[in-house]
């Protein structure tokens, strides 16, 4: 039986009362209700991505706001817990478990760790057990943060090899306009590519409770749609959202998924890995990887930038700096400097391996 799997992505501003920014249990019902026709029907596999940790941790501290990162690790320490409390308590109704699964930047990044989180998630979801997804920003810092749970949820989505995306928050999708000062703003209900004017749409502010926003969101569903993931931004306070979207009712933008989508392990390299070097290619190599499908030989690097050991993650450039893709090198930054340097040789030495497999590499 093909069952059909969802991650759900949940925003502050739909968790919280918007008077007071706090955490709101009236909230939290409205969403279980939402998710509880998918969780009884055995077609779908649902995994939720939330935010609210922070919120829910400033208000059992009595804490107006968090300005600082220790205020804000701190607060989410205090409400994690309270937060997947108040989830279990709604979900126990439907007699599902749910499981706190907390991740950094650093998780994703790391193969061995993503190939881990996979087969929990996995095992999580064959068990028929909730997976409930944040951040793990207590132990977060500038360097492995997602910086926004729209990000994560998509790494998510395309970690689990999820068919549909679905960003819920408090507008029913991407408009032409801002419709809360623009009456004539009209709501765009399909979006088959994401170039600039839609970038343009998606203005500049997010909630006042939130770390994202509509342009969070876009760049959330890019990465979805090129992994071959359906994404859509609804309105959580819709009655029956989710339901009437898998029934093929026309809810929120939809965002059309990519025909030609990466397999999951180069959309996990373009879109899951941050680079620790670059390599700058010649024309021929650089004609050779885009259009023959070839591996990247040391014959045609002409420069190494930053400093990194093998198995790293390198960004490629051409001759005149425009990005080509992201690989996997078998040699070190010291190796390929040393190597290059002894160029009257490299040509005649055939033995060496490739820089970068093409089944390590993956294009833009």
């Amino acid at each position: 039986m093909q069952k059909t799997r969802i991650v759900v992505k949940v925003g502050s501003s739909s968790l919280t009362d918007p008077s007071t920014g706090l955490l709101s249990s009236e909230k939290i019902h409205t969403m279980s209700d939402q998710l509880a026709p998918l969780l009884q029907n055995p077609m779908y596999e649902v995994i939720i991505v939330s935010s609210g940790a922070i919120a829910a941790g400033r208000g059992k501290l009595g804490w107006q706001t968090t300005r600082t990162l220790p205020e804000k690790q701190a607060a989410s320490a205090v409400g994690q817990s309270l937060l997947i409390d108040m989830y279990q308590r709604e979900f126990a109704v439907l007699q599902r478990v749910v499981a706190q699964i907390l991740l950094t930047r650093a998780d994703i990044e790391d193969r061995r760790r993503y190939v881990n989180i996979r087969n929990t998630m996995e095992t999580l979801l064959h068990a028929r057990v909730l997976p409930i997804v944040n951040e793990n920003d207590t132990v977060a810092v500038s360097e492995i943060r997602f910086g926004d749970n729209d990000s994560l949820a998509a790494l998510v989505a395309i970690l689990l090899s999820a068919q549909y995306l679905v960003l819920l928050t408090d507008i029913d999708g991407l408009y032409t306009g801002d419709p809360r000062v623009d009456l004539d703003a009209k709501r765009i209900a399909k979006i088959e590519k994401i170039d600039d004017h839609i970038r343009s749409l998606a203005g500049d502010e997010g909630s006042a409770v939130g770390t994202g926003g509509m342009r969070t969101k876009l760049r959330a569903a890019e990465m979805a749609m090129d992994s071959g993931i359906e994404v859509v931004i609804a309105a959580t306070h819709e009655t029956n959202v989710l339901s009437r979207l898998l029934a093929g009712e026309q809810v929120g933008t939809h965002f059309i998924s990519s025909k030609d989508h990466r397999s999951a392990r180069k959309s996990w390299l373009i879109h899951g890995t941050r680079s620790s070097g670059r390599l700058c290619i010649d024309e021929g190599a650089s004609i050779a990887i885009q259009t023959q499908g070839r591996s990247l030989l040391l014959p045609g690097i002409l420069q190494v930038e930053g400093k990194f050991q093998e198995g790293a993650i390198v960004d490629l450039v051409d001759v005149h700096g425009g990005a080509i893709g992201k690989g996997i090198v078998s040699m070190s930054s010291f190796d390929l400097q040393y190597l290059i340097k002894k160029d009257a040789n490299i040509r005649h030495l055939g033995d060496l391996p490739e820089v970068i497999h093409r089944n390590d590499l993956a294009l833009l």
